[in-house]
């Protein structure tokens, strides 16, 4: 029998710490597809947008756990399902739970903007079936770590259709390629980490797992400089070409201490050395986020995804993020 769950189990079940990147991920969307602006900005539909990509991350975590119960037991591996300190049935509900009342409130969350839950319902479905099929029937396939990066790249997009609605296909053709690299880079760090628990680490998994992020980070700069936002273009119009390197290069620079710790973890091939650079990486989420904000809606929408590193980093102090 179940003992009594406590706030810090389900803390750690849903892993907390992670939780403002996935917010991140759907205000950054949002601001993509147009919906925040010096002059329009809707706080309730990105409020409503943020609390439903947290409930469906939080949801993807419970049932991962839920899936991934036997192979715990057998390894002796802390969580609180194994402790049983939450039920498997409760755990099961929940985590579904989470998932239904996301994708209903995203759903609002696009009401609220343009009156249109369509185009939003069709991204949330395939999000939720890219989760489900994670946890479940993928897991253990080689197909793993491109369906994890798949639900980063759809969590972006669900905040595009919230933000956009009926004018989703309407949308640059060129934005799709920032959901592309989130799923390159998430991938990378997601191959990278499938051996986590090892004490000695494959080098030749680490180097195709970061170099395949390291492309992700890329393809992120390159878009940015090829295919330059509104904003970006009068700041290269006002002060030259050169101004349109600016962003693509805060972009690289913000990754290197993701890179400077995956070296390390090649170079010693350790397991904790590994998971602080898996650490740092999902942190780096944040940052990507903040800088497609600060470049598609301005400096407020930017500072607001950047100031989530804090609580990030104070949960990570007491909760296990991986």
């Amino acid at each position: 029998m179940a003992m009594t769950a406590t706030l810090k189990d389900w803390a750690q079940l849903v892993r907390v710490p992670n939780t403002f990147t996935s917010a991140a991920d759907a205000l950054a969307g949002m601001c993509l597809g147009g919906a925040f602006s010096i002059s329009v900005f809707e706080p309730a539909a990105g409020l409503i947008a943020a609390l439903a990509s947290i409930l469906l991350y939080w949801g993807g975590m419970v049932l991962n756990d839920v899936f991934d119960l036997d192979e715990d037991l057998a390894n002796h591996r802390p969580g609180p399902i194994v402790r049983g300190a939450i039920g498997l049935a409760q755990a099961r509900f929940m985590g579904s739970a989470m998932l239904g009342i996301g994708l209903a409130l995203a759903c609002a969350a696009a009401y609220c903007i343009h009156g249109s839950i369509l185009e939003t319902l069709a991204v949330g479905v395939l999000l939720i079936t890219a989760i489900l099929a994670y946890d479940g029937p993928l897991k253990k396939t080689p197909l793993a770590p491109l369906v994890m990066g798949l639900c980063r790249g759809l969590n972006l997009s669900m905040g595009m259709a919230i933000a956009t609605g009926p004018k989703l296909p309407d949308l640059s053709a060129d934005l799709w390629f920032y959901p592309a690299a989130f799923c390159l880079y998430v991938m990378g760090f997601t191959i990278a980490a499938r051996k986590e628990f090892l004490g000695v680490q494959s080098r030749r998994r680490l180097w195709f797992g970061w170099l395949t992020s390291f492309a992700g980070i890329c393809l992120f700069a390159w878009t940015i400089w090829r295919f330059p936002s509104p904003s970006l273009m009068q700041i290269a119009q006002r002060r030259g070409g050169s101004a349109q390197w600016i962003f693509p290069c805060i972009m690289l620079l913000l990754a290197v201490p993701v890179f400077r710790r995956a070296w390390n973890s090649i170079r010693t091939l350790r397991g904790p050395d590994l998971g602080l650079a898996i650490r740092t990486a999902i942190l780096n989420i944040l940052f990507i986020d903040a800088t497609l904000a600060l470049i598609y809606s301005g400096p407020w929408m930017g500072l607001l995804i950047a100031a989530l590193v804090f609580p990030t980093i104070l949960l990570g102090r007491v909760f296990r993020a991986t």
